[in-house]
């Protein structure tokens, strides 16, 4: 049997992280929007900060005492939980809704997809596809599958040493030669310069913060900036018409209900096609860490 004392602290802990989470995000946004920061490094070093300085600031000893709570917080967010709104309800009972949602959300529409699509098999692809995929840097033994599948799919999984690529049947009827080429040197593009193991390894801080908005928000975004990023590692001194035509091709094929998704191609196109410039060095490294040290220095206050 787990000691009370081990596991009592958890929700306020959890409650910390979503908070400074919260607070994090409304000054990062709203420095963000008034830079009017574009996609490139520096919006991906603030996303990952956000993910990430929560769990730190919330985790710091001592912060959870009532000494610390009555003489020194500049906010008891407990009072805040309390609070009445009608019929018996209170905050505490909205933040406990909010974040079961949040928890069956990333169940449904991040753990379990990438499970059926780990689990799921398919047939060889074609040999001159897998001899393309396999003839890039790194992918001399990457594996090459074809799902049965109509919708235009084309994405990579497995591990550094046994990379995987999946292409769907709907793809190599609907695509032409170059833009299965340039499809294939984006995802192989998220393979390159430690992109898959900042992704996994953020990915695994967003399940921490399942419960949460802005954790699932914010990935969400890191996600789209890696994606962009990817599509410049692609074209880079080639022409961008292929890998815009994919894109394009790939949001006619996507259900029009599904509105994020089509709006992260149409950014994602955006970009190619210049309509929106990419911009990697829009703030100084300095300047970010001076933002990250501010905030360590006001978030432990809030409990």
């Amino acid at each position: 049997m787990i000691p009370a004392a081990w596991y009592a602290p958890l929700p306020s802990f959890l409650w910390q992280v979503a908070l400074h989470s919260a607070i994090a995000g409304v000054v990062l946004y709203g420095w963000a929007r008034r830079l009017r920061l574009r996609s490139g490094r520096s919006k991906r070093h603030l996303l990952a900060l956000l993910l990430v300085l929560p769990l730190l600031t919330a985790a710091i000893p001592g912060r959870t005492s009532l000494e610390f709570r009555e003489r020194r917080a500049w906010l008891d967010s407990g009072r805040l939980l309390a609070i009445p709104l009608v019929a018996g309800v209170r905050v505490s009972h909205v933040v406990l809704l909010v974040g079961l949602t949040m928890v069956a959300l990333t169940l449904w529409q991040e753990v379990l997809p990438a499970l059926r699509r780990s689990g799921a098999r398919g047939d060889n692809a074609p040999e001159p596809l897998a001899r393309l995929a396999r003839g890039l840097p790194g992918w001399e033994r990457c594996a090459v599958t074809l799902r049965r599948a109509d919708a235009l799919l084309l994405a990579t999984g497995g591990w550094p040493w046994r990379p995987r690529v999946i292409v769907s049947r709907g793809a190599l009827a609907r695509l032409s030669d170059d833009e299965l080429a340039m499809a294939l040197r984006h995802e192989h593009a998220h393979w390159q310069q430690g992109r898959w193991a900042r992704s996994h390894a953020l990915f695994a801080v967003r399940l921490l913060q399942c419960y949460s908005p802005v954790a699932l928000w914010t990935f969400r975004e890191y996600c789209l900036e890696v994606e962009i990023e990817c599509d410049a590692a692609a074209v880079a001194g080639r022409d961008a018409r292929p890998l815009t035509r994919a894109l394009l091709a790939v949001y006619e094929s996507t259900d029009r209900r599904d509105v994020a998704a089509r709006a992260a191609l149409r950014r994602r196109a955006d970009v190619l096609l210049g309509d929106d410039r990419l911009d990697d060095d829009a703030l100084p490294v300095a300047t970010i860490a001076t933002a990250a040290a501010t905030l360590v220095a006001i978030l432990p206050w809030l409990v």
